[in-house]
C-alpha cells in the first residue's frame, strides 16, 4: 500500500505496486460505452499522489480502491469535476449504492439544501455568513461526504458520533452536547463500545439505514410544534404511532418495552411543557404589538424576506432589525426551548433543566418585565 512520508524509494515502490494492483480492477469496474477508456487512470493516480497526497492516501486505503473504484468512476473527468467543484452528488453514488440512495431520499437530510434556500432566516443574513455557516451543513442534501469523509468513505468514521457533531452541535441544536451528557453518551465515551451504549446511528440510522428521519414521531424536526413529512404536511396520528413503534423497537434492543415507552412518553410531556412556556412568551409580545409598543414598529423596519410586514415569532423569526423584546423571545425559542424538548428525547438531565427549562423561565421573566417597561415609557411620553 502506498503511503505519504517516509523513505522516497519506499514511497515510489509502494506507488508502483498500487498502480499495478489497481489498474486491472479499475478497468473491470469501468462501465461499458462510457468514454472513460480514453482516460489514463494511472496518470490520474500518479498526478494526485504528488499534488493531493492526503486525498490520494485516503482513497488508497479505502474499500473503493480495493474494489477498483477510482477517480474517473466518480468524477468522470477534469472538466466535469471543475464544473461541480469536484462535488460528487448522491445520484452519482446511487448508481452503485441504490438502496442507500433510496433510503436517504426518505429522510430530511435529502431536503436540507432546498429548505434552507427559501428559509427566512437564511435570506435575512449576509451572503458571506450564509456561505460560512448555513451552507456548510445544509449541503448534506448534495454531498454524501458530509457524513462519509472524502475519498476514504470509512464506515467506522461515518458511524462515530463525532461525524454527526460536525453539524449537530451549538446553541440552536446541541445534539452532540446533549448526547455526551446523557448516560448513553458517557458510557460510550468510557467504553468506545457500541454494544454497551448507543451512538447517534444506533437510534437514528439503525441497521445502516440512510433514512435519518427514522422513528422521529413527536419531537419536531425544526422548531415547529408538529412533525411534518417531506412535503411539509403534519404526519397523521397513525404515522406518528408507527414511527414511535419503530423507535421503541430500537430501544428494546437494550431495555424493556415498558421502560422505553415510559421514557419516551415523559419526553413527550417535557416537549409539551416547553411549548406551553414558549406560547406564554409569545402572547406577551403579541399583546405588546397590539398596543404599539414595539420599536422599531413593523412599518418602520425592513419587511421579513418571506413573511412581509408582519410580526414573526418562532420559526422563521429573524434576529436582525427587530425590537429588544423580540430578541429576548428569539433566544427563548431558538436556543432554550429546543434544549428543553430535544434533551428530553436525548435523556440529558443538565440540558433539560439547567440549560433549558431554567433559562426559559428566566426568559419569560425578562420578556414580561420588558413589556411593562415599554408600557411605562409610553405612558410617560403621553403625559
Amino acid at each position: 500500500m502506498a503511503y505519504v512520508g517516509g523513505d522516497p524509494m519506499k514511497r515510489h515502490a509502494g506507488f508502483v505496486c498500487l498502480v499495478i494492483l489497481t489498474l486491472p480492477l479499475a478497468m473491470c469496474a469501468t462501465p461499458e460505452k462510457s468514454g472513460y477508456e480514453e482516460i489514463d487512470v494511472g496518470h490520474c493516480i500518479s498526478c494526485h499522489q504528488e499534488r493531493t497526497p492526503a486525498l490520494f492516501q485516503s482513497w488508497a486505503e479505502s474499500k473503493h480502491a480495493k474494489k477498483g473504484v477510482h477517480c474517473v468512476t466518480c468524477h468522470i473527468d477534469h472538466e466535469a469535476a471543475f464544473q461541480t467543484k469536484s462535488m460528487v452528488f448522491p445520484e452519482k453514488c446511487g448508481e452503485c449504492h441504490k438502496k442507500e440512495l433510496a433510503e436517504f431520499q426518505q429522510g430530511r437530510h435529502s431536503l436540507g439544501w432546498d429548505r434552507m434556500r427559501v428559509h427566512g432566516e437564511y435570506l435575512g443574513i449576509p451572503q458571506e455568513i450564509r456561505t460560512a455557516f448555513c451552507e456548510r451543513c445544509h449541503i448534506v442534501q448534495k454531498r454524501c461526504n458530509s457524513c462519509h469523509t472524502s475519498h476514504s468513505f470509512s464506515l467506522k468514521e461515518a458511524r462515530d458520533p463525532e461525524s454527526c457533531a460536525s453539524c449537530h452541535l451549538g446553541p440552536d441544536h446541541p445534539h452532540k452536547e446533549m448526547y455526551e451528557t446523557s448516560l448513553h453518551g458517557i458510557v460510550y465515551k468510557l467504553t468506545q463500545d457500541p454494544d454497551r451504549a448507543p451512538r447517534c446511528v444506533t437510534c437514528h440510522m439503525p441497521g445502516g439505514t440512510h433514512n435519518s428521519s427514522f422513528g422521529i414521531a413527536r419531537g419536531p424536526a425544526g422548531t415547529k410544534a408538529q412533525v411534518v413529512d417531506l412535503k411539509q404536511v403534519p404526519i397523521s396520528k397513525e404515522e406518528e404511532e408507527r414511527r414511535r413503534e419503530e423507535m421503541i423497537g430500537v430501544c428494546t434492543g437494550c431495555h424493556s418495552r415498558r421502560f422505553a415507552k415510559e421514557h419516551l412518553d415523559n419526553a413527550d410531556q417535557v416537549k409539551e411543557a416547553g411549548f406551553k412556556l414558549q406560547d406564554q412568551g409569545m402572547g406577551v409580545i403579541q399583546e405588546a404589538a397590539k398596543e404599539g409598543l414595539l420599536t422599531p414598529s413593523l412599518k418602520d423596519r425592513m419587511p421579513h424576506p418571506t413573511e412581509g410586514r408582519t410580526l414573526v415569532l418562532s420559526d422563521p423569526q429573524l434576529y436582525i432589525g427587530t425590537s429588544y423584546i423580540e430578541r429576548l423571545f428569539f433566544t427563548m425559542f431558538k436556543f432554550h426551548s429546543i434544549r428543553v424538548w430535544k434533551s428530553g428525547y436525548h435523556f440529558s438531565p443538565a440540558y433539560t433543566h439547567g440549560f433549558g427549562w431554567t433559562e426559559m423561565q428566566l426568559d419569560l421573566i425578562d420578556i414580561k418585565e420588558e413589556a411593562e417597561k415599554l408600557r411605562q415609557m409610553i405612558q410617560k411620553q403621553k403625559k
